[in-house]
This record gives C-alpha cells, sequence and structure tokens, in this order.
C-alpha cells in the first residue's frame, strides 16, 4: 500500500514524504529536493471540439429524447396526407410546420416520453408519474382549450369582415373615412382555425407515441 503525505512550504516548493509497508516492515522515504508542482496544460481546441462531437453523439443513445423526436416528425409528416384523405382538403407541404390535424404530435411526444421513461425506470418511479401527468395536460389543453381557441377564430373571421364592411357603407357624411374602412376591411388577415384537436386525432397521436416508445426502447 502507497501512502502520499505533502508538506508544502513558504515558497512553493514541498518535500514529499512517502510510507510504504511491504511485509509487515514500514520503511520511510525523505527526499532532500524540493519538488514543484507542474501546471496541467490547458486543453486544446482539438480535444474541446472531440469533447464536444462526443457528448452530442450521447444524445443519439438518449431513448426518451428518440421516441419524441420520431413521433414529431411521424406526426407532422404525415398531416399533408391525411388533411387530403379525412378532411377533403388540398394537399399543403406547409401544414408539416402547423399545430393541429391529424394526428397530434404533442399528444404523440408525450405519450412516447412517458412510455420510454416508465419502460426505462418503472412504473413506481417518480418522474414517470411526473411525466404521465403532464402528458394528461398536453392532451387535455389539446382537444380543450385549443380547439375552443381555433372555434372563435373560425367565427371570428366570418363575422369580422361583415360587421367591418356593414360599418363602412359609403354616404355623404363620411365619405374619405368609409372608403378607408373598405380597404381594412379587403386587407384583414384570418385567424388561424387549426389551433386544437378533436378526440380522434389526440387519441391517435397518444397511440402512435406508445407504439414508437416500445420501438425505441426495444431497439436502442
Amino acid at each position: 500500500m502507497l501512502l502520499q503525505f505533502w508538506s508544502i512550504s513558504s515558497c512553493g516548493a514541498f518535500h514529499n514524504s512517502w510510507a510504504l509497508t511491504h511485509s509487515g516492515k514500514h520503511h520511510n522515504l525523505m527526499f532532500n529536493k524540493p519538488l514543484y508542482l507542474r501546471k496541467s496544460k490547458p486543453s486544446t481546441p482539438v480535444c474541446v471540439k472531440a469533447q464536444l462531437i462526443d457528448e452530442f453523439a450521447q444524445l443519439a443513445h438518449n431513448k426518451v429524447l428518440v421516441a419524441a423526436g420520431v413521433c414529431g416528425v411521424i406526426g407532422q409528416l404525415s398531416k399533408p396526407f391525411t388533411n387530403v384523405i379525412l378532411y377533403g382538403k388540398e394537399f399543403d407541404f406547409k401544414s408539416t410546420l402547423q399545430a393541429g390535424g391529424f394526428p397530434s404530435s404533442h399528444s404523440s411526444a408525450m405519450v412516447a416520453t412517458a412510455t420510454t421513461l416508465g419502460l426505462e425506470r418503472g412504473l413506481s418511479d417518480s418522474i414517470f408519474g411526473l411525466t404521465v401527468v403532464y402528458a394528461g395536460i398536453v392532451m387535455y389543453d389539446a382537444q380543450g382549450v385549443r380547439r375552443e381557441a381555433g372555434n372563435h377564430a373560425r367565427e371570428l373571421n366570418k363575422i369580422v369582415p361583415q360587421i367591418t364592411r356593414a360599418n363602412t357603407i359609403p354616404s355623404q357624411d363620411r365619405g374619405t373615412d368609409a372608403e378607408e374602412g373598405l380597404e381594412r376591411a379587403g386587407s384583414y388577415i384570418p385567424l388561424k382555425e387549426t389551433i386544437g384537436h378533436t378526440e380522434v386525432e389526440v387519441t391517435a397521436g397518444a397511440l402512435l407515441g406508445f407504439l414508437v416508445g416500445l420501438a425505441v426502447y426495444t431497439t436502442l
């Protein structure tokens, strides 16, 4: 067994005392010459870059992030096709960057997160319970508050232009103001109507998240 004792002097030098135990005997070795601490060399940019690359590479082994990301990609890329098949809308690739539609990407990502954590940490783990609660809040909000916000936006898009035109009918008294009001009515920017989800869309997203979570956990 090797024990090292350090004795540091005021000038920065120190004598090193070694205690060696071998075959039941105790030997002390004293060094008369002072020993100085050698400063460690700073990490080179190449080493720092390699460490950063290694840290980012570890993200590929994070099952939770992989499952949630895969669900988000699948859900968003499928929306242009489901809008055509299920809702009879025109094919619009821009819907991959928008909220709403079939399936619910938020719900799928949260359920995939909860599923993966439950399989990794166990169903009795507190973090798994936290994700389940958060997933329930997200799904409730998607088919509740956000859905109602979309319904309100749909009605406002119908009413606001009509009210604006009705209040800007040209007359002898209003003249120029009426013409400006008509211009404002024509430049009205509609509100986004597809914000929330229906119960079917939320359920489909949750099922997608559960299946992807199982697949990621078994493959990674």
